[in-house]
């Protein structure tokens, strides 16, 4: 009643060489090193429409090493409501962040490099003290559930996420089957399909708790929009995310459903 929400997810894996010359270079601290040559690459665009107001528009770009889920680098674009420009490069040390915002209204509708308001901010994080040794990004999330192994008798896959300014520790857990009601259309290069089935899905439940900082107040954590009571729901033979649910504020409960996939 109060608007929609579109959430385009594009994941590929691109050379390390070609990764190395999209990421910004930090000041400060070691960057994180890349494992292999291929490198993951995920992208996620989010349009909202609401009825009343402006469409907001909201893109990240996110490089990872796939193997470990570790986080070298993030872009943050949001446009139509408080623009910003946020540029992150992941180190040993903690997270470089390159800010740029329109310094006035003049500037809003400026190509986001034209933008003049700009800051430079480092967020320190003792790894060994804080007993991880990688940290991952929000966006992986996704890519960590439907690639890694869930079974009901296992312990949570525990990560280390840096969200918009400070660590959580994230547990993914295997929370049984649940019957899904799907409709979708699945593309390749050379066919659609429209699917319409029911499907008993893989429930992972996600649980998040923020970390000790030097920041004053407990940062929100959020995934796609959603804040508490997030759930991913994965197609135990494609391994496709069916559906992703959790709560809103003011919203409650929103499902993010799969509408269509294109698989290369």
């Amino acid at each position: 009643m109060l608007g929609t929400v579109i959430a385009d997810v594009q994941l590929a894996f691109i050379s390390s060489t070609e990764a190395e010359s999209m990421l910004i270079a930090s000041p400060k601290g070691i960057p994180v090193p890349m494992a292999s040559a291929k490198v993951g690459y995920i992208t996620v665009h989010r349009t909202f429409n609401p009825v009343f107001g402006s469409k907001i528009t909201e893109e990240d770009q996110v490089w990872f090493n796939p193997n470990e889920a570790t986080a070298l680098g993030r872009v943050r674009l949001r446009r139509g409501n408080d623009d910003f420009k946020k540029i992150y490069r992941f180190t040993g040390q903690g997270v470089y962040r390159f800010r740029r915002e329109p310094k006035n209204g003049q500037e809003v509708p400026l190509p986001s490099e034209k933008w003049t308001d700009v800051k430079e901010t480092f967020y320190s994080h003792n790894l060994k003290q804080s007993g991880c040794s990688i940290v991952s990004e929000r966006s992986i999330l996704l890519y960590v559930a439907s690639a890694a192994s869930f079974s009901d008798n296992q312990d949570p896959i525990s990560l280390y996420v840096f969200g918009k300014r400070q660590l959580f520790r994230v547990d993914l857990s295997a929370a049984g089957l649940q019957a899904l009601k799907v409709k979708y259309i699945a593309k390749t290069r050379d066919n659609e399909v429209r699917k319409k089935t029911t499907v008993e899905a893989s429930k992972i439940t996600i649980k998040t708790q923020p970390m000790d900082s030097v920041l004053n107040g407990v940062e929100t954590f959020s995934f796609l929009g959603l804040h508490k009571n997030i759930v991913i729901f994965i197609d135990p033979t494609s391994r496709l995310p069916l559906q992703i649910s959790g709560d809103v504020p003011k919203l409650g409960k929103v499902d993010l459903k799969l509408h269509q996939v294109i698989l290369q």
